[in-house]
């Protein structure tokens, strides 16, 4: 709810500043005349990252690295009025006594800004329905779960597909809330065999986030919620949520070090016995080639 109330409020408080006058305000000049730039994309750059990482309250030390791209941060700035954020070659690996990792092979949003705000029904006399959302693909391909400490197993969810409406609309790549159904394929292999579970669009997924102008700020969380049939038979019900909050510290040569800070929750849907716990970490990643010149 924290993170719904701060979104529509900067939603509706926030004056779209243009392209020009956005790149000024990001460059700063030295003693000397150079010029240096003060804000950093957290959608874009080259992530890698050390932290604490914490499971049912056993820690354990954590490295983390991923590609991030991310295109059109306002719907005047580009042709077309598209946010796309690509998340490539995520990787997490932690050691301890539960030690594991998880790859994704690709994770992310394409979000429509629809700027007329209705549907448009081609009939011999055309109507127009009003339709005051923005709409949003949200795909994940492979994504891999490996846990030591379970036995030779994995669980890899081959594909998943969100289909999400925004209802706050925003002009700027900065500020999103989508909800909407979600379907999935998960494969879990284990020494017992294969299990292959699907949600035909009966899960609602959550995606929502906040950054601010600079970049300096940047808050993201995500849910899912719904039922999962399995291939050999029985539905059962599984839920995730999630939060991450990043602060930049400062730039070593335009290169920002942040400081992260994230949480989750997952219900039977965790390792191959599908189980609940939660996660929290805490720790330092370079985000290089983010800088906004």
């Amino acid at each position: 709810m924290l993170a719904l109330g701060l979104v529509l409020l900067l939603a509706s408080t926030a004056t779209e500043a243009s392209p020009d006058s956005e790149a000024e305000a990001c460059l700063h000049t030295d003693a000397s005349g150079e010029q240096f730039p003060i804000c950093f994309d957290p959608g874009d750059g080259l992530l890698l990252g050390t932290g604490l990482r914490v499971r049912d309250g056993e820690g354990a030390q954590s490295l983390r690295a991923g590609v991030l791209i991310r295109t059109g941060r306002t719907s005047r700035s580009k042709g077309t009025p598209w946010f796309n954020s690509h998340r490539l070659l995520g990787v997490e690996a932690w050691g301890g006594e539960q030690r594991g990792l998880t790859a994704t092979a690709y994770d992310g949003t394409l979000r429509r800004h629809l700027e007329e705000g209705f549907i448009l029904l081609p009939t011999a006399r055309p109507v127009r329905i009003p339709f005051p959302f923005d709409v949003t693909l949200a795909p994940r391909l492979g994504h891999l779960e490996r846990r030591v400490w379970e036995g030779p197993g994995w669980t890899l969810e081959t594909a998943r597909v969100g289909l999400l409406v925004d209802p706050v609309r925003a002009e700027t790549g900065r500020v999103w809330l989508g909800v909407g159904p979600a379907a999935s394929h998960t494969l879990r292999h284990s020494r017992d065999g294969n299990e292959h579970t699907v949600s035909p669009f009966t899960t609602l997924m959550l995606d929502t986030g906040l950054e601010s102008a600079d970049g300096l700020w940047a808050m993201h969380a995500s849910g899912l919620a719904g039922w999962s049939l399995g291939f050999e038979g029985g539905t059962y019900f599984r839920a995730r949520a999630g939060a991450d909050l990043e602060r930049v510290l400062f730039a070593v040569q335009d290169q920002p070090v942040v400081l992260q800070v994230s949480g989750a929750y997952v219900h039977r849907d965790a390792g191959l016995a599908r189980g609940s716990e939660w996660t929290a970490g805490v720790g330092l990643a370079v985000r290089a080639f983010s800088a906004r010149w």
